[in-house]
């Protein structure tokens, strides 16, 4: 079974929305010129097909119906750690039962179009059940495909401030022919109907992501149905949509992580070059650490949430400050230099917000290490300004082929400090996961106040004349340890996780929150194969480190005081004798044969075979 999804499922950096918008006074927060959010938030409804295909269990036991409620699932709990304020809903159709506004049969809406909670979660939980799903919606009804998409449009229509949301119908089906069973005169009308209300959709402004599944090896053809819905009228397109089509569910699992965020821009704000060009762009953040969220503080007697206000008092009087009694200084030599928050905001204002282009650079100067923050993603606005698109274009191209870098100023807000920036251009080629990748990445660069000096001392170079063998021995551990395949942003914090599984839990009324696997953990099978590898590190470092600690006094520590003795070391004297007879000392680390010399002051120093030996003869002389 495979899967094709869209580069959009909900919002840009870390769940289904974005906290983007919520922007404090703090300058590093986030970056806020002329914010303008003409949709903050996202509406999205799974449209699931429950027929009869959908319905058949795959190789693995799994039909298709439940891989798509599992993904769901890890949809709707990545929504609840990231928080924000969008919608889900599911609506099933080709069900044996109804349930919905229009009273369409064979359409059953699940779970109503509202900010998920945990109560979600344990719908989802229910639904996974195949017995309770027969039991409670059933499917293989056959129903009138445009009366699903219709049921869709209404469940919009009904929410309040649905215009301020980007509203998407997410479907997924392993039918490319629906409604064939009810005739060929039917079904070319209900073809027709259903192409008419897919363009009723987006002249709503509903967006309707097709996500096919082949079921039973059976080859999904986008042109028999849906093409006309989705835009696809020509044969290129037809392919490249077959081509992105996932191969299996882990394929369709890992899609969906890397293109479950809708690229939401952060800001708008103009670029001026000189004093007659100005081009719109749109700013997009392409990095931002996911954190857990704050808490909320409540009044224990009602539950009611507090609201914090803060008082300034006059340390002679007790009195409290109003805010036109209340002035700032700042600290110049011995002086106190007064000002009132006018004053402060008149000295920090450098001009209206936006990035203004300065000059170009060489590529090759901009240095990795002066990047001071996240990146950010510029693309063309051509709503803010008409021809920014193509002014953009020529520009990127321009700098492309002379491989060089834009410096630029960017003023964040009003009364804001300008800050220093590089645009890097970049075109998308074949193989880029995101497909929109053609702009400029804003990387800040340090002002020369910022940059540091240190002396760092030389580092030393290892010498296999003095640890012989120490190279050759680190070349393989290094080649044996070698990962191709890792990949950053499959890795999850294992903190985060670990936190919102506990919460999950509570809010589910759950016993066990479950194991939380920590993906970060080496991977235990491949270091034991090279076990042999770092014991024999160890034996020719330790091999010139322990003579030359051996016979030196050591230094007390604090103003001359003598270093607290180490602890005696105990060991089981019967396991390292049943070892030995078994002749298997040589199987023990270096730690624990030199625990052994410890315990029966027997020098430290040599390689791993010199530690054995001299454990073996202690025994020997000592049975």
């Amino acid at each position: 079974m495979s899967s094709v999804l869209d580069n959009s499922f909900f919002s840009s950096s870390g769940g289904f929305g974005s906290n983007d918008a919520d922007f404090s006074d703090d300058e590093d927060s986030g970056f806020s010129i002329r914010a303008r959010f003409e949709k903050n938030r996202d509406s999205v409804i799974f449209l699931i097909d429950a027929g009869e295909n959908m319905m058949k269990p795959g190789a693995d036991g799994k039909s298709a119906l439940g891989i798509v409620i599992d993904l769901l699932k890890t949809v709707v709990q990545g929504r609840l750690i990231q928080g924000g304020k969008d919608e889900l809903g599911v609506c099933f159709y080709n069900t044996d039962k109804s349930k919905n506004s229009n009273g369409f049969p064979g359409i059953y809406n699940a779970i109503d179009l509202d900010e998920p909670d945990a109560k979600v979660v344990q719908e989802l939980e229910k639904l996974e059940d195949k017995k309770k799903f027969d039991a409670d919606i059933g499917g293989g009804e056959e129903c009138e495909f445009h009366q699903a998409l219709w049921t869709c449009s209404a469940i919009f229509s009904n929410k309040k401030n649905a215009k301020k949301s980007h509203q998407r119908i997410m479907l997924f089906t392993g039918n490319d022919r629906p409604n064939a069973k009810l005739g060929s005169a039917k079904y070319e009308e209900l073809k027709r109907r259903a192409v008419q209300k897919a363009k009723d959709l987006d002249d709503l402004d509903i967006a309707l992501i097709l996500n096919s599944i082949n079921v039973d090896g059976t080859k999904f053809k986008v042109q028999h149905f849906f093409a006309d819905m989705i835009y696809i009228d020509d044969e290129d397109g037809i392919d490249k949509f077959e081509e992105q089509v996932a191969q299996n569910f882990e394929d369709l699992k890992a899609k969906c992580y890397k293109r479950i965020f809708q690229k939401r821009a952060l800001a708008s704000c103009p670029m001026t070059i000189g004093d007659d060009i100005k081009i719109g762009l749109k700013l997009y953040s392409v990095l931002r650490p996911a954190t857990k969220r704050t808490p909320v503080q409540l009044d224990s007697r009602n539950n009611q949430r507090l609201t914090c206000v803060t008082k300034w008092v006059c340390a002679s009087t007790g009195s409290a400050l109003e805010e036109y009694q209340i002035r700032t200084y700042f600290p110049y030599g011995c002086e106190k230099v007064y000002f009132t928050k006018a004053e402060i905001n008149q000295i920090k204002d450098f001009g209206p917000p936006g990035i203004k282009l300065m000059g170009f650079k060489p590529s090759h100067s901009l240095k990795w290490e002066n990047n001071l923050k996240p990146a950010l993603f510029l693309r063309p606005d051509e709503g803010q300004v008409k021809g920014s698109t193509t002014a953009f274009i020529a520009l990127l191209e321009e700098m492309q082929r002379l491989r060089k870098i834009a410096i630029a100023q960017v003023i964040y807000r009003k009364c804001s400090a300008p800050r220093f920036a590089a645009l890097l251009p970049t075109k998308f080629k074949e193989g880029d996961q995101w497909e929109d990748k053609t702009g400029f990445y804003l990387i800040f660069l340090p002002y020369a106040d910022d940059t540091r000096e240190p002396q760092i001392p030389a580092m030393p170079v290892a010498d296999d004349t003095k640890l012989p063998g120490l190279i050759a021995n680190t070349r393989t551990l290094v080649r044996d340890l070698l990962k191709d395949d890792i990949d950053p942003d499959s890795y999850s914090n294992p903190l985060l996780q670990k936190h919102y599984a506990n919460l999950e839990a509570m809010a589910l009324e759950k016993e066990d929150p479950g194991e939380v696997e920590d993906e970060l953990i080496p991977d235990e099978k491949l270091l034991q194969n090279v076990e042999d590898t770092i014991d024999t590190i160890q034996e020719i470092v330790e091999s010139v480190e322990e003579p030359e600690l051996r016979g030196k006094k050591r230094k007390g520590g604090g103003g001359g005081k003598s270093r607290a003795k180490k602890p005696k070391v105990e060991v089981e004297v019967d396991e390292f004798k049943k070892l030995a007879a078994s002749d298997h000392l040589g199987k023990l680390k270096v730690a624990r044969l030199k625990d052994y010399c410890r315990a029966f002051g027997l020098p430290l120093g040599g390689r791993k075979a010199d530690l054995v030996d001299r454990v073996k003869d202690h025994l020997d002389k000592n049975p």
